[in-house]
């Protein structure tokens, strides 16, 4: 085992932006002396070759994931009374968007090797209130599509797909983003695709619900007509030079992703033999995108300890499910409806993972994580 301490981060935001650097200031630069701050060239631009990737009809750009989220939902008529069936083994945007369209979020619990929505508690959790389902397509690996577009044509239920961690992840021979009623997109910084800040954007084939999201995310705006509002929006806009930014890096974003894939690939292979549980492989005819590369581990904990002492980032997607969150504490949820999710919660670990890394470095890490349960069978 080497004694090297350089650091292995988690996600590695700088080597990426230093590569592009020149392009980046350069078109950063261009749409600031544009004076087209807002819903300009740039946008129009990039919302046209972000559709032409997933292969939809229309993106809608916005400022944020979240956003995304909140416009897609109240877009496809989600609202007060209604039910929406998510995850609560994810980031608190996905439940949050849903409140605030006024209507209620109904958990089902995952499936223990995607981690994400168990169909199965799905279909248990409809009711005659349920009006969409919002699956998460959570570390890139698509949900079990195929199943949950069953299940909505059945009863009638509207698909938003929360593609914040799925970028170029397909299901069933399809991007998603474009299996659904809509697809909604993070472009957070540390994103597969990522802005210089907040950016979102919803995806979708509905040229109804398209018209409602470019209304909602400009204060409801009626298309075409100044100070006349069809709907009650927001702010919520992508602004120009995050457009630039992403036009910039969108271009590289096919190359990154199967560089993803291929760490993935060699994360397989160091860490055969060790006793953890590695992401499943995907079907014939899904592809996961590796937003990051989780591993299910005992002592998960201790092994965390033990790889921030030798340098290696880590993290844990989410030590604390959304049931569990105090925003939700007067809920009346009970973990033990969530078993899985709860297990979950006690056992993932995200280790580095970034197209830039390294075989020596995916090398290092699975050295240490071999170090430790060995050095942990001989106590």
């Amino acid at each position: 085992m080497t004694d090297d301490k350089t650091p292995i981060p988690l996600f590695n935001l700088k080597e990426q932006h230093e590569s592009l650097k020149p392009q980046i200031n350069a078109a950063a630069l261009e749409a600031l002396n544009s004076m087209h701050w807002l819903l300009g060239p740039q946008t129009e631009k990039f919302e046209e070759e972000f559709a032409a990737l997933i292969g939809v009809k229309h993106c809608i750009s916005c400022s944020s994931g979240a956003s995304a989220l909140q416009i897609a939902l109240g877009a496809a008529g989600i609202g007060p009374g209604d039910e929406v069936i998510t995850t609560p083994f994810t980031f608190i945007a996905t439940t949050s968007s849903i409140s605030l369209t006024g209507a209620k979020f109904v958990f089902a619990d995952i499936d223990p090797r995607t981690y994400n929505l168990d169909v199965h508690d799905v279909e248990r959790k409809i009711t005659k209130k349920t009006k969409a389902i919002l699956p998460v397509h959570l570390y890139g690996y698509p949900a079990n599509m195929d199943a949950i577009m069953h299940l909505a044509n059945e009863h009638d239920l509207k698909v938003i797909e929360d593609c914040a961690q799925a970028h170029l992840a397909m299901a069933d021979g399809v991007m998603v983003g474009g299996i659904g009623d809509a697809g909604c997109f993070s472009f957070y910084p540390s994103k597969n695709l990522g802005a210089c800040g907040d950016a979102g954007c919803v995806t979708t084939n509905d040229d109804d619900i398209a018209n409602r999201c470019r209304s909602l995310r400009h204060s409801g705006r009626a298309l075409g007509k100044a100070y006349e509002y069809d709907l009650e929006g927001s702010t919520l806009r992508m602004d120009e030079i995050q457009a630039a930014i992403l036009r910039v890096k969108l271009p590289h974003l096919e190359e990154w992703t199967e560089k993803r894939r291929r760490a993935a690939a060699l994360y397989e292979e160091g860490l055969a033999g060790v006793p953890v549980v590695l992401p499943p492989t995907p079907p014939v005819g899904y592809a996961q995108s590796y937003y990051v590369y989780t591993i299910r581990a005992e002592k998960r904990d201790e092994l965390q300890a033990f790889l921030k002492a030798r340098g290696i980032g880590s993290a844990v997607y989410y030590p604390v499910p959304l049931y569990k969150q105090p925003a939700y504490k007067n809920r009346g949820f009970k973990p033990e409806d969530f078993p899985q999710a709860e297990k979950a919660a006690q056992e993932v670990l995200s280790i580095p993972m970034f197209p830039e890394i390294t075989e020596e470095q995916i090398h290092r890490v699975c050295e240490t994580i071999r170090e430790f349960y060995e050095q942990d069978a001989t106590v």
